[in-house]
């Protein structure tokens, strides 16, 4: 892709004042532009993005600005190439980034053990009816948490580190637009000149040692039930019986 023509789409961003009447979500502003053009949309995290055709005042977290820059017929198909894929310039973008970088600090988990109550279910046919009830089964299970006094800690633990992934654009050999990301990077401008573009959602955090994203293996311990640990399961069944026909 052209980078001189880029740089020429950002910088003739102009400024035009606009009789909005309409206001809320899903509703339009009016606009005298009569020429195809983009309009600089903001969002509450200080990300923006040119996105053309909408004219919405409000678009998927973003609101609408008076900016805007004129789309010339070679560049529709890449500028809704952007919006179907939320990409943001890098370039227009850059302190937000470099902000969100430098929060996105290392931290520690430790993994921890805990008893889970795993139901069985049973089906049980008297007559023409069929009833479901439950038998358990206590399994120990595992997960990773930033507290490091929780309770029944293995020992082992893992750094916390966030990495970035941008994009630059290709032409595939049908002709169509294709996404190519970079490699996972600590710091977004060691790619940025050759993968000028990110998604809404650019960073990911993975284990620092391996490289890994990470996996939280059963799940964090509040989305399973808990039982005691001499809970006696062989024999443990549910009081309420299920008519499932």
């Amino acid at each position: 892709m052209d980078k001189k023509r880029l740089k020429r789409l950002k910088y003739a961003a102009l400024s035009l004042a606009l009789v909005t009447s309409l206001t809320g979500c899903g509703k339009k502003a009016d606009c005298e532009i009569k020429e195809d053009h983009a309009h600089l949309y903001t969002n509450d995290e200080g990300y923006c993005r040119y996105i053309m055709d909408k004219e919405y005042l409000k678009y998927e977290g973003y609101e609408r600005n008076d900016d805007y820059i004129l789309i010339t017929e070679d560049e529709k198909s890449l500028y809704k190439f952007f919006d179907k894929n939320n990409l943001l310039l890098i370039e227009d973008n850059i302190d937000t980034i470099l902000q969100n970088q430098a929060e996105n600090k290392d931290y520690i988990e430790y993994r921890y053990s805990y008893i889970y109550n795993q139901p069985i279910p049973n089906y049980m046919l008297i007559g023409k009816e069929t009833y479901l009830y439950y038998t358990y089964i206590t399994t120990t299970m595992y997960s990773w948490t930033r507290d490091a006094n929780h309770a029944n800690l293995t020992g082992e633990q893992r750094k916390c580190h966030y990495v970035y992934t941008a994009y630059k654009i290709e032409k595939d050999e049908n002709g169509k637009f294709v996404l190519i990301p970079s490699e996972p990077v600590d710091d977004i401008r060691k790619v940025m000149e050759e993968y000028p573009y990110i998604k809404e959602k650019y960073y990911k955090i993975v284990d620092l040692e391996n490289g890994y994203d990470l996996d939280y293996e059963e799940g964090p311990e509040e989305e399973l039930e808990k039982i005691e640990d001499n809970l006696d399961s062989s024999k443990k069944e549910t009081n309420k019986k299920y008519t499932l026909g």
